[in-house]
Order: C-alpha cells, then structure tokens, then sequence
C-alpha cells in the first residue's frame, strides 16, 4: 500500500526578520560603504538639530598622505558636507568638534578633516509655513456657530462665541 501525501510539501521556512533584511544592509553598504552609511544614519546625531536642517554629509574621499614601514600607502579621509550659506561660517567654527565627534563615536581617528561645500539644499527639512484655511471654509463654521447661538440676545457675547470657536478648531487642525 503506499501513502500518498495530500498536502503540498512547504518550500519556505520561517526566516528571522534580520536575515530577510541582510541582503537589503549589504546593498546600502556596499552602495556608500560603512563609514558613510554609519555617518549618513547618526548625521543628525553627530552635528545636533540645527546643523542637521542645514547640512547633509555627502561622500568621503581618501588622500594618499604618507607610506608605512612595509611602503604601502597611508590615507588620511575627508568627509565632504553640503552645507547652506547661511550656516556655513558656523559650521566651520564648529568643524573641529564635528570630526572630534565623529572620530569619538568610531573610537578611532576615522575622518581627517571636513570640506565643507556651500549648496543650497533642495530637501524639505525646514519648517513649512503654516497653512490658512480657505474662505469658504471659515465661512461655513461661521454659519454653524451662528446657528449654534441663535438664542443669544447680546451681540459682544455671540461675536467673541464665534472667534473662541474659530480659534479652537483652528487648532485643532494644525
């Protein structure tokens, strides 16, 4: 007599979360390199939040300085930042603390100096200005609150119901 199986044998087995996503690190990794990928993810980390809206790491390049005892090649590496005008005399007085952070967080001397590039930044990491709403919008709770006090006598009182309710739910919009 022979067994015959009626359910489908599995092909997957279960995989850790981290194991699916390796392929994924290794891509970003070999795309910029660990250096980079570390000091691009703790950017805003390493330089603190007003010169992460105005400025962003770009690449590191390496020079060669000196040669060892053997006659192979030191490199000494530059980290290259773009960084607005407005913020960049600053961030150059700051440069020194940068690198001594960056290096700090390696354990080792890992960035040589910094070359700073003034570029206007195109990504959207300013504050936006705030939003209005429409006219006919604000009309509209006008007629809705107007019809919520209709039984109110006093004028003043009516009109300064009507702003506290415009100004509420104003802020519950933002």
């Amino acid at each position: 007599m022979k067994f015959t199986k009626s359910e489908k044998n599995r092909n997957f087995k279960p995989l850790k979360i981290s194991e699916s996503l390796k392929s994924i690190n290794q891509n970003i990794l070999y795309k910029f390199g660990k250096l980079d990928y570390t000091i691009h993810a703790k950017w805003p980390e390493i330089v603190g939040i007003f010169f992460n809206k105005h400025s962003q790491p770009n690449k590191i390049t390496s020079i060669p300085m000196s040669s060892d005892k053997n006659g192979e090649l030191i490199y000494e590496k530059y980290l290259h930042v773009d960084v607005t005008p407005a913020a960049a005399i600053e961030f150059q007085h700051f440069q020194n603390k940068i690198i001594e952070k960056i290096n700090s967080f390696f354990g080792y001397k890992a960035i040589h100096g910094i070359k700073i590039h003034q570029k206007i930044l195109k990504f959207n990491k300013f504050p936006s200005k705030k939003t209005l709403p429409n006219t006919d919008q604000i009309k509209q709770k006008k007629i809705k609150i107007k019809n919520k006090t209709l039984k109110i006598n006093d004028k003043k009182l009516e009109e300064s119901l009507l702003n506290l309710e415009l100004s509420i739910s104003n802020e519950e919009n933002k």
